[in-house]
């Protein structure tokens, strides 16, 4: 597939200057939004743009339980996916124009998670062929109301996340290898041949780049989520379907050309995690990755560079994640209602909702 590509170029500073804005005004830190799914007190489904400390700046309602946010490159738009086996999409405008409403095909369901092109021109969204058993990348273009197009093989089964390198061409697909179908409702249909792998995919052709398995012991370790950090390192984030006192290792590194590493977190942090990744994210800068482990109320933190521990914080039910401005440090989103802000050195702010916020969270601006 041939993708045609534009840039945009806004002069900013110039335009500042021009106006005749105080540097000091010009210079000041935009207030943090962030959006995310949740369901109320009512078992109500939203999604919703908010501010950490003045709440709620727009809300759509959902039919169904939703799952992650995604961010069209120029901040026009977020699109918010619902959860496996749900079939509808919505991007939201930040503006008060109306939602667009989209959906998965009769045969096809979302695995909750998608990514823009660099040009924000097209959406990938990833996707089960259930009657086939196999996982693909529908392509929709954004501009016409999020038409679906094309569709990619996403090389595995199961897929689940995804994002782009930083050559805007290359993408990364976190193939979880588990089978299922939305007439068995949230069964796992091959735990013992299940086959999890991270692969790169060329999205202007569908070709597979590279691809990589976990070893025969690990072919229960589902690859779920990750996030790309400097220089393309690839985190990730895995789910065991193996025996509970098994406790493998679950957060994973990788750079094209090399071999995945994955890495156990220290003594009872590792027990602590309860063989559960639920979210990863990086920072700002790409240096430091978050990831959380609702079952185990903790949220852990690597340095991205040595792939090492930093550091963990406790928050009950705590899933969802997203960069702040400032580097090291995340929003955190928990199924018991709280928002608060966190890294490697502790928990910071932090206060009650009425929400039950659900998986995933992102910075919007």
């Amino acid at each position: 597939m041939q993708l045609d590509r534009r840039s945009v170029m806004i002069g900013l500073g110039g335009s500042v200057l021009a106006l005749g804005v105080p540097r000091q005004v010009a210079s000041a830190p935009l207030p943090e939004r962030f959006a995310a799914a949740r369901k109320d007190d009512r078992g109500n489904y939203s999604a919703a743009l908010f501010d950490f400390e003045r709440g709620d700046i727009r809300e759509v309602v959902l039919p169904e339980r939703g799952h992650d946010i995604a961010l069209r490159p120029g901040g026009s738009q977020w699109v918010a996916f619902a959860r496996r086996p749900g079939r509808f999409g919505v991007a939201v405008p930040l503006d008060t124009a109306e939602p667009v409403w989209f959906s998965a095909k009769s045969d096809r369901h979302f695995f909750g998670h998608g990514v823009f092109s660099a040009d924000g021109r097209l959406l990938y969204t990833t996707e089960n062929d259930y009657m086939r058993g196999v996982g693909v990348i529908g392509v929709r273009d954004a501009d016409a109301g999020y038409r679906q197009i094309g569709e990619l093989p996403s090389h595995g089964i199961g897929p689940h996340d995804l994002a782009l390198l930083s050559d805007g061409r290359t993408m990364v697909i976190a193939n979880g290898g588990i089978r299922t179908h939305p007439d068995r409702k949230r069964e796992e249909l091959n735990l013992a041949k299940m086959k999890p792998s991270l692969v790169y995919v060329d999205t202007q052709t569908g070709d597979l780049l590279e691809e990589h398995e976990l070893s025969a012991g690990l072919h229960r370790l589902s690859i779920r989520h990750l996030a790309v950090a400097q220089n393309d390192v690839v985190v990730f984030g895995c789910q065991y379907r193996g025996p509970r006192d098994d406790l493998p290792p679950l957060i994973g590194f990788h750079r094209r050309g090399e071999k995945l590493a994955i890495v156990p977190a220290p003594g009872e942090t590792q027990i602590a995690l309860r063989n559960y990744i639920g979210s990863v994210t990086a920072d700002a800068d790409g240096a430091v990755v978050a990831a959380s482990a609702p079952k185990g109320g903790i949220v852990t933190y690597w340095d991205t560079g040595t792939r090492r521990f930093m550091g963990s914080c406790n928050l009950r039910d705590g899933c969802g994640l997203a960069p702040t401005h400032r580097g090291a440090t995340f929003l955190l989103t928990s199924g018991d209602g709280s928002l608060a802000r966190g890294g490697a050195d502790g928990l910071g702010p932090r206060h009650g909702t009425r929400y039950h916020w659900d998986n995933h969270a992102i910075l919007v601006r």
